[in-house]
């Protein structure tokens, strides 16, 4: 049975090696959707080498993260020397009590071992009307729908101790752990021509489909649903 400090291993390992991050579009869409008010404290759980938490700090708000890899906060900090980083267990998290106004997690609450933990941690980390975003992947997805179709399988999932569930199924766990739930978007990836911030050509076949993914698939059959809540 996996343990926390395996999933802590394979981490440090991954950071090691290189690092864990979408395109940058999809963080600034969750920012959208955060309480934009003067020095609002912003706390991203799971916060890696600090993508999500680089462009909250360009709208103003004051970026707190945490992760349970020391390797993923060395190349957070060097990237946002601002940052306020700590290494921490996301369902054991050293902050008091309504310390933030909006708490993250974007692609970490399905790695804990009790994913309904790390919800509550949140929920009692937020101040009353504060806002929690989610981004949760769905068991349902499409491109494993299609994989299983074709292949006779679904892609292997690579990272250690995941958790898939549907979009009711998270949503029942999210209101079930203190957290009220006013919004759910699908996502999928965004589609990539370039390797970003260069002209390098990547895989016109993965840009198509990913293409076909992000505009055309059904939204109960997303890669992911981000979640957007308030206490």
């Amino acid at each position: 049975m996996t343990d926390k400090n395996t999933i802590k291993e394979f981490y440090n390992n991954v950071y090691k090696a290189g690092d864990i991050r979408d395109n940058r579009r999809l963080y600034r869409w969750i920012v959208g959707f955060l309480n934009p008010s003067v020095h609002s404290r912003l706390l991203d759980v799971g916060c890696g080498v600090g993508c999500l938490l680089y462009e909250a700090n360009k709208q103003n708000f004051a970026v707190f993260g945490l992760d349970i890899s020391q390797g993923a906060l060395v190349k957070a900090k060097q990237g946002l020397p601002c940052a306020k980083l700590c290494v921490a267990d996301g369902e054991k998290i050293p902050f008091q009590d309504g310390a933030f106004d909006n708490v993250v997690s974007l692609g970490s609450i399905e790695h804990f071992l009790q994913p309904e933990t790390g919800i509550k941690e949140i929920k009692r980390l937020l101040k009353p009307g504060g806002k929690a975003v989610l981004l949760l992947p769905n068991s349902f997805y499409l491109g494993d729908i299609l994989n299983v179709l074709f292949r006779g399988k679904p892609k292997e999932q690579w990272q250690i101790q995941e958790r898939l569930m549907d979009r009711e199924e998270w949503r029942k766990m999210i209101e079930e752990s203190g957290l009220k739930v006013d919004k759910i978007c699908g996502y999928n990836k965004y589609p990539e021509l370039f390797q970003e911030g260069t002209l390098r050509l990547k895989s016109v076949k993965k840009y198509i489909k990913a293409y076909f993914m992000k505009y055309l698939c059904p939204f109960n059959l997303s890669w992911q649903f981000v979640y957007v809540c308030r206490k």
